[in-house]
């Protein structure tokens, strides 16, 4: 006795979905985009624009720049975006971090004692002489404290920067400039 199998066909005659499911299935897809879009920005990298030439040579007025903010912790020479005060952003270079000791004597850069080249400054560009305790304005400041950073615009001579405002913390810097992207002349990195 032989047994056979039978082999069922079924055809499912798909009904075309309704302008309406259309419309939703759109809605829901662009809602899920938008909200991946909405958290990359806020969370790993966003646009900025620089605004006046405190960085020059290394980034002009108007340039557009992505900052990487994702698990982000501030290191010597890198160019970061901060909050000085609520919306008011600026691109500055981190020239001392916590336990650092920085000074600029006769035009020359000094950290932990060590004379520093500054290759993305003008040349014959001087910048005013300071102490690190003269800029700190915290209590007592023979090194930079936990949590807390030097920075200073690369156009020295036209840069508002921690010789005005002092240190920065670190919950101020938003994150590290890593891409020009405009304008397409200079698109790439800069640093």
């Amino acid at each position: 006795m032989k047994l056979f199998k039978k082999k069922v066909i079924v055809i499912v005659n798909e009904e075309k979905p309704t302008l309406k499911e259309e419309i939703i299935d759109f809605a829901k897809t662009f809602a899920k985009y938008f909200i991946a879009v909405l958290i990359i920005r806020a969370f790993v990298f966003s646009p900025t624009e620089v605004s006046g030439r405190s960085m020059q040579p290394t980034l002009n007025d108007g340039d557009h720049v992505i900052v990487w903010q994702l698990f982000y912790t501030p290191s010597l020479f890198d160019v970061v975006v901060l909050e000085y005060s609520e919306g008011v952003h600026h691109v500055k270079r981190v020239l001392g971090t916590p336990g650092d000791r920085v000074d600029y004597i006769a035009g020359e850069l000094f950290i932990n004692n060590e004379l520093i080249d500054e290759p993305y400054i003008y040349d014959g560009i001087s910048t005013r002489g300071f102490r690190l305790e003269d800029i700190c304005h915290l209590d007592i400041c023979d090194v930079i404290p936990e949590d807390y950073f030097l920075v200073l615009g690369d156009y020295r001579e036209r840069s508002g920067d921690s010789r005005n405002y002092g240190l920065v913390h670190r919950s101020q810097i938003l994150g590290r400039a890593i891409w020009r992207v405009r304008p397409l002349s200079g698109f790439g990195t800069f640093d």
